[in-house]
């Protein structure tokens, strides 16, 4: 699918851009900024004006309600994409704590079956976050 994004500011900090610009996309993929490709015609037209164009956000602290909520990781991910969201980092303290690998696996595996956001468990240190036994 090929996806014209017009008339909005686009965003790439790894390259210092930020200007108005149109942002092509084609099956996923960033085609170009600013002028469009030759012979690109766009199925979808998106304006963008007064909006921000920019490559996916980082959640560095997400509060996740699983491993002791299942279910609701589905919700979840869906959420963060529909904010911009493409990765979201869950911190060690959920309930039960990620103080056992499986939880860890199961966590990323839930994740991936989710189709949203990416998933990036950060596993505790310490069993129960006790600070006690590894």
């Amino acid at each position: 699918m090929k996806i014209a994004i017009v008339n909005g500011r686009a965003i790439d900090p790894a390259s210092g851009f930020d200007r108005a610009a149109d942002v092509f996309v084609h099956d996923g993929e960033i085609a170009a900024i600013g002028a469009a490709p030759e012979a690109f015609n766009a199925d979808r037209t998106l304006d963008a004006q007064g909006q921000v164009v920019a490559p996916g956000l980082v959640d560095l602290c997400a509060r996740l309600r699983e491993p002791g909520h299942e279910g609701a990781l589905k919700v979840e991910m869906k959420a963060a994409l529909a904010g911009g969201v493409t990765s979201v980092v869950c911190p060690p303290d959920t309930d039960p704590p990620l103080d056992e690998p499986g939880l860890v696996r199961m966590l990323r595996q839930r994740s991936r079956e989710s189709a949203g956001a990416r998933t990036y468990p950060l596993g505790a240190l310490t069993a129960g976050l006790k600070g006690e036994a590894l």
